[in-house]
């Protein structure tokens, strides 16, 4: 008689359980919090509500470095400061705005993404992803981008940034295919966010930490706050020739406790997501 071997409860598929465990997590939303009210940084897109302007800034910033947005995104929106405005504008004239930032095209998709909002949404900036993600030159990322730094939800998101600080930290194993490396990256980058407008603080922590520290060449894994966590870390340490990993004193590098008042001297607080589109 052929007997059935029983299944093991850790014997489930990847996309059935959770991918980092519950303290992994908690470790990397209080260290990720903490280094960016000291070292995040400060952008004019993150001191507004307004979907348009995050959006503006968004499309801008597809395939162009933060420094050169920064000439073009005050500027754009002195010319075109409301949806409506741009959607009436001749596309020559939007043309003539985005001039200097390259990949034309996106500059037509966004003007074509504000005049389906004067169409479909009688000049009303949606608040579903469905909606948002259906406007020209929307994709995935973008769409989460705006519904959390606009409208304050728990939307993920998935840049080149933070899709190698997730790899680095959690991801121990390549997955069999470059498009279920994408699925289980997204699902972390679900998981790894906690409820309410603290999504909004590690959501930009990670495009910061990325950017900065965690670069795809060269990362600082010692001045990194989750190098205690990372997976990647001791490698990287030892191929960079770097100071040996260890884990920091936790005086270097206090957690965020749960009574804690947040103190931003670095990277832009969150906004107040019950004044939508004030400044």
């Amino acid at each position: 008689m052929t007997v059935k071997k029983r299944k093991s409860a850790h014997s489930s598929p990847v996309d059935n359980k959770a991918l980092a465990p519950a303290s992994a997590k908690r470790q990397f939303q209080q260290r990720l919090s903490q280094w960016y009210r000291r070292s995040g940084r400060d952008l004019p897109w993150r001191r507004t509500t307004d979907p348009y302007a995050i959006l503006v800034s968004e499309v801008m910033l597809q395939q162009t470095q933060v420094e050169r947005v920064l000439e073009f995104y005050r500027r754009f929106l002195a010319r075109f400061p409301t949806v409506a405005a741009l959607a009436a504008a001749p596309v020559d004239d939007v043309l003539v705005a985005w001039q200097g930032l390259g990949y034309y095209r996106r500059a037509r998709n966004l003007h074509l993404a504000a005049q389906q909002i004067m169409a479909r949404h009688q000049g009303v900036f949606p608040d579903t992803f469905e909606e948002v993600a259906a406007l020209p030159g929307v994709g995935r990322y973008t769409a989460g981008a705006v519904l959390c730094f606009a409208f304050g939800k728990r939307a993920p998101i998935l840049d080149t940034n933070v899709q190698r600080v997730l790899e680095r930290l959690f991801v121990r194993r390549p997955a069999a295919s470059p498009h279920a490396m994408q699925k289980r990256l997204w699902r972390l980058a679900e998981e790894v966010l906690p409820q309410g407008a603290e999504a909004w603080v590690i959501n930009q922590a990670m495009m910061d930490l990325g950017a900065t520290l965690c670069t795809a060449r060269n990362p600082r894994c010692t001045q990194c706050c989750l190098q205690v966590i990372c997976h990647a870390a001791p490698a990287f340490t030892t191929q960079l020739g770097l100071f040996p990993y260890s884990e920091a004193p936790e005086t270097d590098l206090p957690l965020v406790a749960e009574a804690d008042a947040p103190v931003y001297g670095g990277g832009t607080p969150p906004p107040d997501f019950t004044r939508r589109g004030d400044a």
